[in-house]
């Protein structure tokens, strides 16, 4: 059997603003996703969800990989929504195992049963799918170029995410803490020690929109809008100030009011982000947010005076504390 895992994700600053040449930092968490490959003799690749199974022939990896790159096409040309080019998510992992058996040079697709594990919330803005693609990619491909594997996560991604930036794939791949702009990724270093105590993630429950339904909406509304160089602004002061939560807490407030101008902090999340401030803390989304109904992902939050069970929280929410990664993606024989 071979395994291989990735971690998670909170984009401490730049989600959106990414997309038009903004920076981005990020920061790998220690929520991480297995995936484990037993193989077996059938002509076929079987994916063991949590609650389902998912099959494809081999002979039909070629026709399905052709589908979603042609209906991708469709979308940049305006002809259909981002939503509307993979029809389960299944068809992007046995896509993103295609791409893999190509960046391999592999001859033939592997035969036999993959199974997922996560402790990564799906849906909440933690990087659930990029990690899910990395560690696809890293098993099947044996692929050791992080950059190799950055840009085929993205690939594969776009898929769902449409015209999304490099963020999501460059932190899950490279871990640590991570600085994204112009397409070009760096890694800063380990998780600064400002984002340690007194930090949280809060998961306000799964957007109504996807990452690339908010990506599009942002982008007709604002793709010519001066607000991004003040997104960059505060996300250069962001990354001069990761010495001292209290010289951040302030420019995290910043950033919030920014992310609401551009509508994808939902009015339910907004109320609980004036409530962390109102006992002397600060919030934003942290991810695409949502623009229609009440959740919007992940919030991170930085709680000095006390922990997220003061906000009265709705029934269905988690929390936890900040606990970072230093390791990106890893495959084991």
């Amino acid at each position: 059997m071979s395994t291989s895992s990735a971690p998670g994700k909170i984009i401490l600053s730049g989600e959106h603003s990414v997309v038009y040449g903004a920076p981005a930092l990020a920061f790998a968490v220690k929520q991480r996703l297995n995936v484990s490959f037993t193989p077996d003799p059938l002509p076929r690749l079987s994916w063991f969800g949590p609650d389902s199974v998912h099959e494809l022939a081999l002979e039909k990896f070629s026709t399905l990989r052709h589908k979603l790159d042609a209906a991708f096409e469709g979308y940049l040309k305006g002809e259909r929504s981002i939503s509307e080019i993979i029809s389960r998510p299944a068809e992007l992992i046995f896509y993103t195992v295609d791409i893999a058996r190509m960046l391999g040079n592999l001859e033939r697709l592997p035969r036999g049963k993959v199974k997922i594990e996560s402790e990564i919330p799906v849906g909440a803005g933690m990087g659930s799918s990029a990690a899910l693609l990395a560690a696809l990619l890293a098993l099947f491909s044996r692929q050791r170029s992080p950059e190799q594997l950055i840009e085929q996560v993205r690939h594969c991604e776009r898929l769902q995410h449409g015209r999304g930036s490099l963020i999501d794939a460059a932190t899950v791949c490279l871990g640590g803490l991570v600085r994204v702009e112009s397409d070009k990724a760096l890694r800063m270093g380990d998780l600064p020690k400002a984002l340690g105590q007194d930090w949280y993630w809060i998961f306000t429950g799964t957007p109504a929109t996807s990452t690339g339904v908010c990506v599009d909406r942002v982008r007709s509304q604002f793709a010519d809008s001066s607000i991004w160089s003040e997104f960059s602004d505060v996300t250069a002061e962001i990354g001069r100030s990761l010495d001292s939560s209290e010289a951040l807490s302030p420019l995290i407030k910043v950033n919030h009011r920014l992310l609401s101008r551009i509508g994808v902090v939902p009015s339910r999340v907004n109320a609980l982000v004036e409530k962390i401030e109102d006992l002397g803390g600060a919030a934003k989304i942290s991810g695409a947010g949502a623009v229609s109904g009440d959740a919007g992902g992940l919030v991170l939050a930085y709680l000095p005076s006390c922990t997220p069970e003061a906000l009265s929280l709705p029934l269905g929410s988690r929390w936890g504390t900040i606990a970072g990664s230093n390791t990106g993606v890893i495959a084991h024989d």
